[in-house]
């Protein structure tokens, strides 16, 4: 007997619940074998998205994700993907052609060479393996461009639990490959073969998490206008194991086109929006709803400032001259209005990379759920009057930066939003003696 679609959703919550509160993998499997022959990536993360809904944390969806690709790996069905995303050089045959290069990493050198040193450890063995794992270290590359381009695109369309889950996966595989290379220098072979074998399994499960959950639903609502934002923010942040690829442009009828889509598809994809934000607390909800559309803003009209001036209390510039000095200050400025809604991104020190498609987000939106309490806590304290000032400093990449939260106000003391200022001061805390030459 056929089920309906609400009988099938109703089976996988089911399947998923049996496996956040008994972690019984294979009574899961089976009971998704006997009650499927396919299910769709939208199923899935509809489900996902209802237990979500219903007060699960998005934490604790990441950490059955890995069991819930598992437990569908090989029924979820076959999506055709357009020509234009086999075409080289668009975003997602990059990514694709990342993770064949990536599975040959793993499978071909790193885990037979591992294999090897286990039975007989050698120091040109090690050797290739410190080599192999510093290869894998750079699948940080890819998954960066994944969350700076392809996730705040997902959210925008009200797919909001798969990014939130994959980012602190990501970030998780990144701690477990840099665990891996710790282990390589110490050169003891069981701890070796523990941590390169989970760094390896992980890698492996996110590329089967990308390309059967991620892409899918990413090619059915995304736009070429999108996929060219995604294409310009890819020289930020470079990519893994692959040398540059051909340029790509959505031909002019392609931008032109409009993504035909269905009101009601969207409206109940976007119809749990509200209790996911509500667990993030403060006015998300309602920047969602403004803000989670299919048309792109850029398709608004905007008065031409080319040629005007813009008078300050001292002075004035030219709009050409002043995005001129914004784009050339040795710092990289975010700011963000009254309504928690990303305006602009500034400055030239391009120490964390961001994309084009951040704009018109909700702040917390492009967050991962971990770090969102600490994000709104400042964000709250500026905007209250508690403070005027957030500020940070710590290494990271090898760099010392130092980075501050300073709230806007007009004249009359109304906040206008918060503006995140952000410095690499390596080389001026190095400074000494004195420069007076020229």
């Amino acid at each position: 007997m056929t089920m309906s679609l609400r009988e099938r959703q109703e089976k996988l919550l089911e399947i998923l619940r049996l496996l956040r509160d008994k972690g019984d993998f294979d009574q899961a499997k089976a009971m998704f074998n006997e009650a499927f022959s396919s299910v769709s990536v939208k199923e899935i993360t509809e489900a996902e998205r209802a237990l979500i809904a219903g007060g699960l944390n998005p934490q604790e969806i990441q950490n059955l994700c890995t069991v819930h690709a598992e437990v569908f790996r090989g029924s979820i069905g076959e999506q055709e993907a357009g020509e234009a995303f086999a075409r080289p050089g668009h975003p997602v045959q990059t990514l694709k052609q990342e993770n064949v290069v990536l599975t040959s990493l793993v499978n071909d050198a790193l885990l037979p060479d591992l294999a090897k040193y286990e039975a007989k450890p050698a120091p040109e063995l090690l050797a290739k393996i410190k080599q192999e794992l510093a290869d894998l270290a750079q699948v940080d590359k890819h998954y960066t461009r994944k969350e700076i381009s392809m996730f705040p695109l997902m959210t925008k369309y009200g797919i909001t639990a798969p990014p939130q889950v994959m980012w602190g996966v990501d970030d998780d595989i990144r701690a477990w490959i840099k665990e891996a290379r710790q282990a390589a220098e110490t050169g003891e072979a069981e701890l070796l073969a523990k941590k390169v074998k989970q760094a390896a399994k992980e890698v492996t499960e996110m590329i089967f998490k990308e390309e059967a959950i991620m892409l899918p639903l990413l090619t059915e609502v995304a736009t070429p206008a999108d996929w060219l934002r995604v294409k310009e923010d890819e020289p930020r942040v470079g990519y893994c194991l692959i040398p540059n690829t051909p340029a790509w442009r959505p031909s002019a009828a392609e931008l032109a086109e409009k993504k035909a889509a269905d009101p009601a598809a969207i409206a109940k994809w976007n119809d749990q929006i509200g209790a996911f934000a509500g667990q993030l607390g403060g006015n998300e909800a309602e920047n969602y709803q403004k803000l989670v559309e299919v048309e792109q803003a850029e398709g608004k009209a905007r008065p031409a400032l080319t040629d005007s001036f813009i008078e300050f209390a001292e002075g004035s510039l030219s709009y050409e001259q002043l995005s001129a000095v914004l784009d050339l200050l040795p710092l990289d400025l975010v700011f963000v209005d009254k309504d928690d809604v990303i305006r602009y991104f500034g400055g030239s020190c391009g120490f964390y990379p961001h994309s084009k498609n951040d704009l018109g987000m909700n702040l917390f939106s492009i967050h991962m759920p971990k770090s969102v309490p600490k994000v709104k806590a400042i964000v709250d304290d500026l905007r209250s009057g508690r403070k005027d000032k957030h500020a940070f400093w710590f290494e990271v990449r090898g760099r010392f930066v130092y980075i501050q939260y300073l709230a806007v106000r007009n004249k009359a003391g109304e906040y206008l939003g918060v503006l995140e200022v952000l410095q690499d001061i390596t080389d001026l805390r190095a400074l000494q003696g004195k420069n007076k030459e020229l």
